[in-house]
């Protein structure tokens, strides 16, 4: 596995004390440093502006290329250094996607994250969608699987209306935003190929997997993807303060080990988006790593907090998509 970096990732700022924080990637680079797991380490090929044109509008770019200082929303602050920065993160996950075409698992170590960043719009920590420059730049057919514990609006926009790229959205329902709705799936020819699934809060582990193995696996399975994209935020943590699903260290990893088994050849990534408890976030990124060479790390932070909380709402959801999706399927496994 590739683990696509470059140093200049700790150089964006918001403000001191904002969760967003360059503690973030300096906590989880010296939590691979101490599982033997820093290595394969590939720096991104920069992208151009023409390439972030295909997602984002010119009036987008212009205002990030203005900076200014400018507050986007309370928690977003535009600097003249923004845009340079938030080019470098959509350069490393766009470097990620293009290794993992080519049978290299990546892990992108992106910041700032890019989610919530639709075509004309910055917020919640986003500038640029980094997963949506990325899947654009591979053309492939390709299948989002977003974990962050925050529904990815700016994600869902960019891609409503297409059919060849599948986005698959678990997220805690009205979390920051009033949007990732289970009846919002898509339109025109997107119409069912995307897909929310908003689980309630104190959701936790096995709720989680159920999910994993009677929604998002079978979709996978029928969509028949080229690509997999994992936006990989690690915010359900029950460590993490900015949700409340309560999922444990190794639930996380278990979840990200199933994406992998799905892939093919080896053409999977992940992009780093939200997780803003320090040490959980290392941890899970290493437990993800750890996983490509065949072996685990002892997490510390494994305890179980919330089990299975939204069964009731997880069969709502389950009989709507199942409108779209044969996800009886399940039934030959499961």
């Amino acid at each position: 596995m590739a683990i696509i970096y470059h140093k200049k990732v700790f150089d964006h700022k918001q403000w001191e004390g904002h969760p967003e924080s360059p503690f973030r990637i300096r906590t989880l680079k010296k939590k691979l440093v101490q599982e033997g797991l820093w290595k394969n380490i590939i720096p991104p090929k920069m992208i151009r502006d023409k390439d972030v044109l295909k997602v984002h509008t010119e009036d987008h770019l212009r205002r990030l290329k203005y900076g200014g200082g400018v507050l986007t929303d309370p928690d977003t602050m535009v600097r003249n250094e923004t845009y340079e920065l938030a080019m470098l993160s959509a350069s490393i996950a766009t470097t990620a996607v293009k290794l993992a075409l080519k049978g290299v698992p990546s892990f992108a170590v992106c910041r700032p994250p890019g989610h919530h960043a639709g075509r004309g719009s910055m917020e919640g920590f986003c500038y640029l969608n980094n997963v949506a420059i990325a899947v654009e730049a591979a053309g492939v057919r390709t299948a989002i699987v977003d974990i962050d514990a925050h529904h990815g609006n700016g994600t869902e926009e960019i891609f409503y209306g297409r059919s060849d790229v599948l986005l698959i959205d678990v997220h805690e329902s009205c979390l920051f935003t009033e949007t990732g709705n289970v009846d919002d799936m898509g339109e025109d020819e997107g119409e069912k190929y995307t897909v929310n699934i908003p689980v309630p809060k104190y959701s936790g582990n096995r709720t989680y997997k159920r999910v994993m193995d009677e929604m998002v696996v079978p979709i996978l399975r029928q969509f028949e993807p080229e690509l997999i994209v994992v936006g990989l935020g690690v915010d359900a943590h029950y460590c993490d303060t900015n949700s409340h699903l309560g999922l444990n260290t190794e639930t996380y990893v278990n979840l990200c080990k199933r994406l992998i088994s799905e892939s093919k050849d080896g053409k999977i990534a992940f992009i780093l988006e939200g997780g803003y408890h320090l040490r959980s976030t290392a941890e899970v990124a290493a437990g993800v790593l750890a996983a490509f060479e065949g072996r685990n790390i002892h997490p510390e932070y494994n305890e179980e907090r919330q089990d299975n909380i939204g069964r009731g709402e997880i069969k709502k959801i389950k009989d709507h998509i199942g409108k779209y999706w044969d996800l009886s399927i399940y039934d030959q496994w499961g």
